[in-house]
């Protein structure tokens, strides 16, 4: 995950130089049923979970049964979804293969303070260390299910997801925290598995609200020292109105 280079280095006085820590990145190539379906560059660790969790983010899978990795190559097999693919490419560069959009149904719903609570899980060493990943956690009842980092933001969610789905756990009944934006291409990759409710550091665009509020996603952003804001479906907030005493 971490590659020690020289660099040169000043903070309010004399230079210094020495070793530096830097995030690794590869190229990823991913194939679904052995049939490539695209690469991404990410951090080289938990590709098994990227590989589960891009195809069914992405709409490219109904489901997955089993992942095998080796070297750069991801190879996903499970139940395809035969339509065609039309690859677009998202704000931030990543591979977005033609999503199929479902409705969120799931009655879940959580208290306000479990949104700071949330936050708080997303901690990231590699991000401390270095100043270049991006995390995301999937919470349920309180309890971190799964965390990753990766130098992709879109990648830490695939992670999470994959981690879940490999693992057998319902995600309909989770919460997704991130410290990346929200735009469209994000929130879809939440409907697209059934998470309700999304919740980021960061800010949301126009898009990704139109989207979270048209499938039925419960989209939470710019959370900070006691401030969030709602922007579609705030009726999974419980005592989101009330003031404090």
């Amino acid at each position: 995950m971490l590659s020690t280079l020289e660099g040169v280095c000043r903070e309010d006085g004399p230079r210094s130089g020495g070793p530096e820590e830097v995030c690794r990145e590869q190229l990823v190539r991913l194939f679904l049923n052995d049939r490539p379906i695209g690469s991404l560059v990410a951090s080289p660790s938990q590709l098994r979970e990227l590989g589960a969790g891009f195809v069914l983010s992405e709409g490219l899978a109904e489901s997955v049964d089993r992942v095998e990795v080796s070297r750069d190559r991801v190879m996903v097999h499970g139940s395809a979804v035969t339509r065609p693919l039309e690859a677009t490419t998202g704000s931030s560069g990543g591979l977005s293969a033609g999503r199929v959009l479902r409705k969120v149904t799931s009655g879940l719903s959580i208290d306000r303070d479990e949104i700071f609570a949330v936050i708080a899980g997303i901690v990231s060493e590699l991000w401390e260390r270095t100043g270049g990943a991006h995390c995301s956690v999937i919470f349920r009842d309180g309890a971190m299910l799964a965390k990753s980092s990766d130098v992709g933001r879109h990648n830490t969610v695939d992670k999470a997801i994959g981690h879940c789905v490999l693992s057998g756990i319902d995600l309909s009944c989770c919460v997704l925290g991130c410290t990346g934006r929200q735009p469209a291409g994000m929130v879809s990759k939440a409907v697209n598995v059934g998470i309700p409710i999304v919740i980021s550091k960061a800010a949301t665009t126009d898009e990704g609200v139109r989207l979270a509020r048209e499938a039925g996603l419960t989209l939470v952003c710019r959370v900070k020292e006691g401030r969030f804001c709602v922007y579609a479906h705030p009726e999974r907030i419980r005592r989101l109105k009330e003031t404090d005493s």
